[in-house]
């Protein structure tokens, strides 16, 4: 059902998700000697989740979902909101080599997730970890800029400012307008998939449903302690500033040390967080299909962009610290 081929496709969907973003310093004509490097036209904000305005974070969350055209308080009716990334739905060719169209449509939100996950194997536990990392967040802010017209700063979630009482962490808001919402319900009845119950991206306040690896609602399922591994540490015991600050300053030189001081940082908040962020499959996908790219959909989870955006900017860091680092991997 999943593992389908998709190589050369997958070089598609990337050119679509760049096309509408990227464009060239240059003509295609032009002599390669007389190339000059891009400038930034614009220099862009990244600011920390818990410092911006309600205002600011509603403005991100209906980018990512559905943004009204006028304030959250004035939306009477659909008239009154613009389509963004989660709201906009195509139909999709398979990732077969007969290439038919698949039944249904999914949203250009759900297109980030399935990239992700075809690139799984390439752009994780290797050395292209961070860099992949990077121009994949670079290409998700553009896209919520160019599709739907954001304009605020690129959020991050410094969980060190948290480590020591993750669950009460201000990216857990319930407000709906502008919270991203708590943990989901997992033991109401045996049917319960940790499904959020609070926050904009809950089921009550809107259609925010996810297509990969099948339709479903955002799931999470905050917990310090998987029991997925013998031995498990807490999730937060390598999230603190102490962890961190030895992370990014006492690895200097050494590229590979600072990406796996980095891994564990970036597996320990994707595993606390739980469901979708932690590949955890929908209790309705077939246990035989919990494997490979389907447990690689975590882009579904809005806390993956500003997460990634913490660690990218922790990697910023130490580039700054390091001449060695810098020249590893710019």
């Amino acid at each position: 059902m999943i593992g389908v081929g998709r190589s050369n496709l997958l070089l598609c969907v990337f050119a679509v998700l760049a096309g509408a973003h990227l464009s060239y310093a240059h003509e295609h004509n032009e002599p390669q000697s007389e190339l000059q490097p891009q400038k930034c036209s614009k220099l862009l904000t990244r600011k920390e989740w818990r410092t911006l305005t309600h205002s600011e974070k509603a403005e991100w969350v209906g980018a990512v979902k559905v943004r009204p055209s006028s304030s959250p308080s004035h939306v009477h009716c659909i008239a009154d909101v613009e389509q963004c990334l989660a709201s906009i739905r195509h139909e999709r060719l398979s990732l077969t080599e007969d290439q038919t169209v698949l039944e249904g449509k999914r949203s250009l939100y759900d297109d980030f997730s399935y990239s992700h996950a075809s690139m799984e194997r390439s752009s994780h536990r290797t050395a292209y970890f961070l860099p992949w990392h990077r121009w994949f967040l670079h290409l998700f802010d553009a896209s919520l800029r160019q599709s739907c017209g954001y304009s605020g700063p690129t959020p991050y979630w410094d969980w060190s400012r948290d480590h020591a009482d993750l669950f009460n962490s201000p990216v857990f808001e319930d407000s709906a307008e502008y919270g991203l919402g708590g943990t989901g319900d997992c033991g109401s009845s045996p049917e319960a998939d940790c499904v959020i119950t609070t926050g904009a991206f809950a089921p009550s306040t809107g259609n925010f449903e996810l297509a990969w690896p099948i339709p479903h609602r955002l799931r999470r399922n905050l917990t310090l302690i998987t029991g997925w591994y013998a031995h498990e540490r807490p999730q937060n015991s390598t999230l603190g500033p102490h962890f961190v600050r030895n992370s990014t300053q006492q690895t200097t030189g050494d590229f590979f040390s600072f990406q796996y001081a980095m891994t564990l940082m970036h597996n320990h908040v994707h595993n606390f967080v739980g469901g979708d962020l932690a590949g955890d499959c929908p209790k309705a996908l077939p246990k035989e299909d919990c494997r490979d790219m389907g447990i690689s959909f975590t882009p579904n989870e809005p806390l993956f962009w500003l997460h990634h955006a913490q660690l990218d900017r922790l990697w910023s860091e130490v580039r700054q610290l390091s001449t060695s680092l810098c020249s590893a991997l710019v």
